[in-house]
């Protein structure tokens, strides 16, 4: 990948909410603060991290769908912050498909499959024919044939693994050159989420497409991507390629959420897992220098007072811990 350019480049974003007391804005939610990622032609980028850690409002941010408080988000070379929303919209809903989490929820009931694929496209002006051919084309490539079987159902006559395939799908129907992928595969079953990853992997090599995975899960995100972001309390504390730093992790964060991963050995069922004490701090007051510091095992004084950049390591890792000062 170290060919690719950049195809997103996130520089020191950051997303607050406003808490408004009366009329006046009392405080702010820092549910991302200072993130900087990027993301090159055809590569698979993994945001993993906890729930509440940021990762899916990050993912909205760059998608246009909600204002940055700070930062700039670069698609191509075009910083997407300074454009008027009507235009930031037009150009993400050719250039950027969404794969949500829930495939019940993102499906209009009311809409046959066929209806469904080809919405983008009629938005977009494509010719009727291309549409056609298009539709028929999409559902082979995922899995679901013969297309007349699926052309004219409706969302309630498919089982979750084939709405998720339906909604890679349509995320696909423009050939767009980035998929935010959010949680693609957290509410299907364990036997058929390979399955989907595998073909969604496929998919994404033939057209070239970069990914952006948003999940919680390591095990998915270690085969699935090329590289993992780990985010923490609305920040990035660890970036590298995916098996690196799962094998070899060097944020105490990072350690912590490998350890408690399943074991499949059932030698190891008695082993204790280290956890890490006590809760993720409240964004809205989050503790000075590192937001891990209260949970964190090799804490110092240092950790306690001084908040710290990440660390670009020899191997060209990157890590926001004082023990790589």
């Amino acid at each position: 990948m170290s060919g690719q350019q950049d195809l997103l480049v996130v520089k020191d974003l950051r997303v607050w909410h406003p808490i408004r007391k009366f009329l006046t804005v009392a405080g702010y939610v820092r549910a991302v603060d200072g993130v900087s990622l990027s993301v090159k032609q055809g590569e698979i980028v993994a945001i993993v991290g906890e729930s509440g850690c940021g990762k899916t409002t990050l993912a909205r941010a760059i998608m246009g769908l909600i204002p940055a408080y700070s930062g700039s988000i670069f698609f191509e070379g075009v910083d997407i912050t300074k454009l008027p929303k009507p235009t930031i919209r037009r150009w993400y809903s050719a250039q950027v498909g969404l794969v949500q989490q829930d495939p019940y929820g993102a499906m209009p009931p009311f809409m046959t499959i066929k209806k469904i694929i080809e919405e983008p496209m009629i938005i977009h002006k494509v010719p009727k024919e291309e549409r056609e051919r298009r539709v028929r084309q999409l559902l082979e490539e995922t899995g679901l044939t013969p297309p007349e079987d699926f052309l004219h159902k409706y969302p309630h006559m498919l089982s979750g693994g084939q709405l998720q395939r339906v909604a890679i799908a349509r995320a696909l129907a423009l050939k767009p050159k980035l998929i935010v992928a959010d949680e693609p595969v957290s509410m299907l079953d364990a036997s058929v989420r390979i399955e989907v990853l595998m073909m969604f992997r496929g998919l994404q090599e033939k057209y070239k497409t970069s990914v952006l995975y948003i999940t919680h899960d390591f095990a998915t995100a270690k085969y699935f991507s090329d590289r993992i972001f780990v985010m923490y309390a609305g920040q990035i504390v660890e970036a590298g390629p995916s098996r690196d730093l799962i094998n070899k992790p060097k944020h105490p964060y990072t350690e912590a959420l490998i350890n408690v991963l399943p074991d499949p050995d059932p030698g190891n069922r008695f082993t204790v897992k280290k956890i890490l004490p006590g809760e993720p701090p409240n964004l809205i007051r989050p503790p000075p220098g590192c937001r891990l510091h209260p949970r964190c095992p090799y804490a110092m004084e240092k950790c306690r007072r001084e908040e710290l950049p990440l660390i670009e390591l020899s191997d060209g890792r990157q890590v926001r811990c004082w023990l790589y000062a």
